[in-house]
């Protein structure tokens, strides 16, 4: 099968997917059939979230921004949605989301970047067949600084240690309580607000805990994320880490995360002062809260604890399980784990910004209006419509019914471009939004697909002024044309992805759009308008260079003699052109025709020059008789001056020669 013939199927198959796609969703998913619109086209709903301080401390202006990156980076998540969210008044971040509020978006706005410490009293794969245990990690830990090491499997690139010969899960939970009795009630009373024992202890394992422990689904780590941000910090919880490889038991809260008063990285160095290449997150706590974490400590390092480790839970997540090394006393402690830089930062940030002393409430919920509508989506579509039919006049004008092609691709363009964004519009991981800054995304992209075959047309028709036929015009032009093509549009989307890594709010939709449209043009000139060239040209219209095709040598002011090889050349046909012996040649002529040319004009002028060439110039009075020539100088008597037959004898023959040939 040719080449063009399976270009073209790709390209039905990759319309086929598209279609079929947007109609089974349309039809079975509750899928919308057009992209969705953004906050500046169709309206939304605002929330306002006051601020509260936990400590009675007053709200500076960096907590509030850390609080709105942290909204932010929550939402931006869930995909390019157009939303916006700010500041104003010091204490209030409003947020505009565009369109009706969806469930999962309506939590991750209320959800305060909430971070507690707790022991672990039991972890296991979500499964249940294999018990996850955390490992011994490195590192001692000392008053100076205490130091735990990440396990791998929770996250931050630990060397994962695992016994051999791995427990039995259930064994595990139940092995404090053989022979106890699960309902009695503790010894002594609790005061007001104590434990009734310590939060790392076995008594908190019961039967009830461990069928919740086994139940609980890590799958999909967002359907137990709910739940344990909404429990209690003095009940143990189940947890599950951000990619649901491991399920936590973890114990009651022992440290809340507004008890971090720092967070920093630095480099991982052995006892004798030598960099290992690797990096630790340094971890500061405010009084009470370092004392309680002083107490943790100490209890799991000495085996008090129901597991050696403890977790950190933000937003219901376990980021961290650490093993502890060593007791902390002094309200420092370290957390090592064979960390790479970007790691390390990445749980530092966490644990800065898990620090927050702020919660917030919902102090109002409202629709509101697009600020631009539907007035000014019509406007934009119509001058969209507008560039698009002086294209195609232009194309017309230029290129007479080769226009086809380029009306031909820059439909198949617009196709794949709406089909596209209608499916990132209703995958709700993306959840894009057509916002007016993607609008004019679109109308620029008209310029790229116009841009790709006006390059790959002008290639083709240069190789036709300089002689070759118009089939194998084709084919040389696309070898010309497509590594400007694949320049000019790796150019484009570098911007566009540089422009989209560094902006937020529409410019970012608009450099969504212009990646993407990108990347179709391509997919357009290499899959539709080259194969479709090439088909047309075998066809006798376009092949025989018809007046009307566009690719017509005459109209082309082809000058030269279509070269033959081996020094023949064939004559322009009887429309235009000149003579491949005229030495007015415009354009670029081949070398054999261009030799040829030189030698007779050559030829011709020596002849013409007569005796007085050999000897020098003539004088102007005429040559003295006596003074005349040597007979050996003078003439060929067969192509003397005057005779006609001698001065054209040589252009002549070799006329008759080309002209035969």
């Amino acid at each position: 099968m040719p080449a063009r013939r399976i270009a073209l199927a790709a390209l039905a198959v990759l319309i086929l997917l598209l279609g079929g796609g947007i109609g089974a969703g349309v039809s079975k998913g509750g899928w919308e059939p057009a992209p969705k619109l953004a906050l500046d086209l169709e309206g939304g709903t605002q929330i306002i979230l006051q601020a509260q301080s936990r400590d009675g401390s007053a709200i500076d202006s960096a907590a509030m921004e850390q609080a709105r990156q942290i909204m932010s980076q929550r939402i931006n998540a869930m995909g390019v949605a157009e939303t916006e969210i700010t500041v104003q008044g010091g204490t209030n971040i409003v947020i505009d989301v565009p369109g009706q509020l969806d469930q999962a978006t309506s939590q991750a706005i209320r959800q305060t970047a909430a971070m507690s410490f707790r022991p672990v009293l039991a972890m296991i794969a979500p499964e249940g067949a294999e018990e996850a245990q955390p490992s011994d990690g490195g590192g001692e830990a000392s008053d100076g600084g205490g130091e735990a090491a990440e396990p791998s499997d929770a996250g931050g690139g630990a060397d994962e240690e695992t016994s051999e010969e791995p427990a039995d899960p259930s064994q595990h939970v139940f092995d404090g309580l053989v022979g106890e009795d699960p309902d009695s009630a503790p010894s002594a009373a609790p005061a007001e607000g104590e434990l009734p024992y310590p939060a790392w202890a076995m008594d908190w394992l019961t039967p009830e805990i461990e069928s919740e422990l086994m139940s609980a689904d890590c799958v999909d780590p967002a359907a137990q994320q709910e739940k344990v941000a909404d429990a209690a910090a003095d009940e143990p919880v189940v947890a599950c880490d951000p990619d649901g490889s491991v399920k936590y038991l973890l114990g009651p809260e022992v440290v809340a995360g507004a008890a971090i008063a720092s967070s920093s990285v630095s480099a991982d160095v052995t006892p004798t002062g030598q960099a290992t290449g690797y990096y630790v997150v340094n971890m500061g706590f405010t009084g009470e809260g370092g004392q309680a974490f002083g107490e943790m400590t100490t209890a799991l390092y000495n085996g008090e604890g129901a597991t050696g480790a403890f977790g950190i839970v933000l937003d219901g997540l376990v980021i961290s399980a650490p093993e502890v090394q060593g007791a902390t006393t002094n309200g420092e402690a370290q957390i090592s784990g064979n960390f790479s830089q970007e790691e390390a930062s990445q749980l530092s940030d966490q644990l800065r910004f898990g620090a927050l002393p702020l919660e917030f409430e919902v102090a109002s919920e409202q629709q509101i209006s697009a600020t631009l509508g539907a007035d000014q989506l019509e406007m934009g579509m119509i001058a969209g419509l507008i560039g698009l039919a002086l294209v195609v006049l232009y194309a017309v004008g230029q290129y007479r019914l080769l226009a086809m092609v380029t009306t031909a691709s820059l439909a198949i363009m617009g196709l794949l471009t709406y089909g596209t964004l209608t499916v990132l519009s209703n995958i709700p991981e993306i959840g894009y939004r057509l916002s007016l800054a993607g609008v004019v995304g679109l109308i620029v992209a008209i310029a790229f697909t116009a841009d790709s075959f006006i390059v790959y047309f002008e290639r083709v028709r240069d190789e036709i002024r300089e002689g070759r036929g118009i089939v194998a015009a084709v084919d040389h032009g696309w070898d010309r044309a497509k590594r400007t093509i694949l320049a000019s549009d790796a150019v484009n989307l570098i911007a566009a992805v540089v422009l989209y890594l560094l902006s937020t709010g529409g410019v970012r939709g608009f450099a969504f759009v212009l990646g993407l449209t990108t990347v179709l043009d391509l997919v357009v000139v290499f899959l539709f308008t080259h194969p479709v060239l090439q088909a047309l040209v075998r066809t006798r219209f376009f092949g025989k260079g018809h007046p009307l095709s566009g690719l017509d040598p005459a109209r082309l002011d082809r000058d030269v003699p279509a070269y033959a090889g081996r020094g023949r050349v064939r004559p322009v046909g009887q429309r235009g052109g000149l003579a491949a012996e005229d030495p007015a040649l415009g354009g670029r002529e081949p070398i054999a025709v261009r030799r040829a040319r030189l030698e007779r004009e050559a030829a011709a002028r020596a002849a013409a020059d007569g005796p007085g060439s050999a000897d020098g110039p003539e004088p102007e009075d005429g040559p003295e008789p006596e003074d005349g020539p040597e007979p050996t100088d003078g003439p060929d008597p067969a192509g003397g001056p005057g005779s006609a037959e001698g001065a054209d004898g040589p252009d002549g023959a070799d006329d008759t020669e080309e002209q035969s040939r």
